[in-house]
């Protein structure tokens, strides 16, 4: 980690390993790791999923496959470019629109988020008789096809998701104070950002779909009644 690294032989260290910030405060996912071709001479060499680095033009992406980072000066991207530099033990992180977002970031600020964009993670769990559930779907393999069967719903305001057990649970209330404080296995309640209320539900503007009692790769779906 960037307080750790002390004469090592290397400027920088990527690795995903690591408690990240935020980890006391959220169940943070692990970010991918791509090291840009061709290597650059200032790339070291990767070691037990480690990557070393001098300060240099090296490019090296950093992503959240499923989410975005957790920490608010990421600006809640999904996948950023990282060069070390131009201080040691420091990076400099730019956007995939080509913004540069800061020239100091440290190795332990690229924990993601467990939940996708547009949502907010809430900690601890609620009590059955405290929300009303819109339906229970198995085999959900990923939060962000939790995050489609609860857009699409129309009647979802919060999820909760586990990936162990594959299970994704649609809520109609904005969670924003669970029952417990204390969270219960990997589950995680996921609940829209204020500004994504009052959208449009639904696939597109013109059709409107909810989530049936049915596996999560199928809908039912009906034009709305503009009468």
């Amino acid at each position: 980690r960037a307080d750790q690294e002390e004469s090592c032989g290397y400027d920088c260290l990527l690795g995903a390993d690591w408690d990240m910030v935020g980890y006391d405060k959220a169940p943070l996912l692990k970010p991918t790791i791509d090291v840009s071709l061709p290597k650059e001479a200032n790339y070291i060499a990767e070691k037990g999923g480690q990557h070393q680095l001098n300060i240099g033009p090296q490019s090296v992406t950093i992503s959240c496959p499923e989410t975005k980072f957790y920490d608010p000066a990421l600006q809640q991207e999904t996948s950023v470019n990282v060069n070390c530099g131009p201080q040691k033990y420091r990076l400099t992180v730019t956007s995939e629109s080509g913004q540069i977002l800061g020239g100091e970031f440290k190795n332990d600020q690229f924990g993601c988020d467990p939940c996708p964009s547009s949502y907010s993670y809430v900690p601890g769990f609620l009590s059955t008789e405290d929300f009303s559930s819109n339906g229970i779907f198995y085999d959900v393999k990923k939060v962000q096809d939790c995050k489609t069967l609860c857009e699409v719903s129309c009647h979802c305001q919060t999820f909760d998701y586990s990936k162990q057990q594959s299970r994704c649970q649609l809520i109609k209330e904005l969670i924003t104070k669970p029952s417990f404080s204390s969270s219960i296995g990997d589950y995680v309640l996921c609940a829209k950002a204020e500004d994504e209320e009052g959208l449009s539900c639904g696939i597109n503007s013109k059709t409107r779909c909810f989530a049936s009692a049915l596996p999560p790769a199928a809908y039912n779906c009906q034009l709305p009644d503009f009468n």
